[in-house]
C-alpha cells in the first residue's frame, strides 16, 4: 500500500507561488508512483485552479459556504479532523506554517505525521499577530520543517529551537517552459509580484525615475495586480513616467514575459525565496535585487550573474542597472552564467529531496490507496 500523502492549503484555485509549488509538489510525488496524494483546501474562491494537477491527485475542499470567519475554522477544523480519519493520510504537508492551527491538533488526532513548509521566513509577521505564536507551536509540536533557504534555517535552529529536524528544501527555478526558439530580448527592465507593500513597487518607479533621462529608450514593466495600483498609477503620473513605467496588469504568459525583458528587478522588503527571481535565472536574465534577509544571496552570484544592492538603496540600485543597461557586453555575460548555480533549483532535484524526506517519515507506515 502506498503512504498516503495530503498537502493542506488555504486556497488551491488561486494563482500565487504558495498555489504554483503545492501543484508542482503534488505533481511529482504523484508522478513518481511512490505515494497516493491528495490536496486539500479550506476554500476555492475560483471555479477553476491556476495550476492544474495529474489526474492520479484527490481533490478536498473544506468550505460548504460558512458565513463568517469565526464560524468557517471550527467548521473546517472538525471537517479536516474527519477527513483525516476518514482518509487515514500518512502525512500532512501544510503549504505555509499558519496552517498548523488547524493541522497540529489534526495530526495528532488521527495519528498522521505533519510537516510545516514554510513559505516566507521565521521572522516573517505578514500582518498577523498571531504568527509568532503558530511558529513557537510548530517548532514543538510538528514532525519535521522544510524551509526555503540556508539562512532561514538558521533562524528556526537559532530563533525557534525546534524539537524536529529543520530541512532546506528549495523552489524550482525550472517550473515554466522555455520558449524554443527565444524571442528577442526588448530594452525592458522587468519587476513582477502582488502590488502590496511588502513588494515596494514604488522602489521601481523611484529607480526608474532616476534612469530616465540617461535611458530613455529602456521601460520598466511591472506585472501584478494588488490594493497599491491606484498610488502606483498616481507615482507614475507625478514623476513624468507615463510612457517609461508600465503596469499592464497580470501577465497571460510569463514565460513570454521572462523571455521578453533583459533584466529583472527585486525590489521586495522579504521574503521566502522569490519564484520571480528564480523564474529569471531560469530565463537568463541578468538580477539586480535588495540584498534582504532570506533568499537572493543563495540565487545571486554577485557580480557574475547579477548584482546585490543594499536593502531600500534606490540609488545603488539604479547604479547596477545603469551598468548593465548601458553595456550589452556586460548583459550577455551575466546571461550566460545565470546558470552557474542552477543546479539546486531544479524539478529533479527537489522532487527527489521532497521523496526522500516523506519516505523516511513513513517507513514502515502503510496507508490504504
Amino acid at each position: 500500500m502506498k503512504p498516503k500523502i495530503a498537502l493542506l492549503i488555504g486556497d488551491r484555485t488561486k494563482g500565487g507561488g504558495t498555489e504554483r509549488m503545492c501543484a508542482f509538489l503534488a505533481n511529482a510525488l504523484a508522478r513518481s508512483g511512490r505515494f497516493a496524494v491528495s490536496v486539500v483546501s479550506l476554500q476555492e474562491s475560483q471555479p477553476r485552479p491556476a495550476f492544474g494537477l495529474e489526474k492520479e491527485v484527490r481533490t478536498f475542499c473544506l468550505s460548504h459556504g460558512d458565513g463568517s470567519r469565526r464560524a468557517f475554522l471550527p467548521a473546517a477544523l472538525l471537517r479536516l479532523l474527519r477527513l483525516c480519519r476518514r482518509e487515514r493520510f500518512s502525512v500532512l504537508i501544510d503549504v505555509d506554517v499558519v496552517l498548523d492551527v488547524l493541522s497540529l491538533p489534526c495530526a495528532r488526532l488521527s495519528g498522521a505525521k505533519l510537516v510545516s513548509w514554510e513559505h516566507f521566513y521565521f521572522g516573517e509577521r505578514l500582518g498577523t499577530p498571531l504568527r509568532p505564536l503558530i511558529h513557537r507551536l510548530t517548532c514543538r509540536f510538528s514532525d519535521h520543517i522544510v524551509v526555503l533557504t540556508e539562512a532561514d534555517r538558521a533562524l528556526y535552529l537559532k530563533e525557534g529551537k525546534p524539537r524536529c529536524p529543520v530541512t532546506m528544501i528549495r523552489n524550482p527555478a525550472d517550473f515554466l517552459p522555455l520558449p524554443d526558439p527565444m524571442p528577442p530580448r526588448e530594452k525592458v527592465v522587468l519587476a513582477c509580484g502582488g502590488l502590496v507593500p511588502r513588494k515596494r513597487m514604488e522602489h521601481v518607479i523611484e529607480i526608474a525615475a532616476l534612469l530616465h533621462d540617461r535611458f530613455p529608450d529602456w521601460r520598466f514593466r511591472i506585472l501584478g495586480e494588488g490594493p497599491e495600483r491606484p498610488r502606483l498609477e498616481a507615482l507614475v503620473r507625478e514623476r513624468g513616467l507615463s510612457g517609461t513605467v508600465e503596469l499592464p496588469g497580470f501577465a497571460g504568459d510569463m514565460a513570454a514575459a521572462y523571455a521578453g525583458a533583459s533584466l529583472f528587478l527585486l525590489t521586495s522588503s522579504s521574503e521566502g525565496i522569490a519564484m520571480v527571481l528564480l523564474e529569471s535565472k531560469y530565463f537568463r536574465l541578468p538580477l539586480v535585487s535588495y540584498d534582504i534577509l532570506c533568499g537572493p544571496n543563495e540565487v545571486i552570484l554577485d557580480g557574475v550573474n547579477g548584482f546585490l544592492v543594499s536593502p531600500g538603496n534606490t540609488e545603488e540600485a539604479a547604479e547596477k542597472l545603469a551598468l548593465l543597461m548601458g553595456d550589452d557586453d556586460l548583459r550577455r555575460r551575466f546571461s550566460a552564467h545565470a546558470w552557474d548555480n542552477l543546479e539546486p533549483f531544479r524539478s529533479e532535484t527537489i522532487a527527489r529531496q521532497w521523496e526522500d524526506l516523506l519516505s523516511g517519515l513513513t517507513a514502515g507506515k502503510e496507508g490504504q490507496a
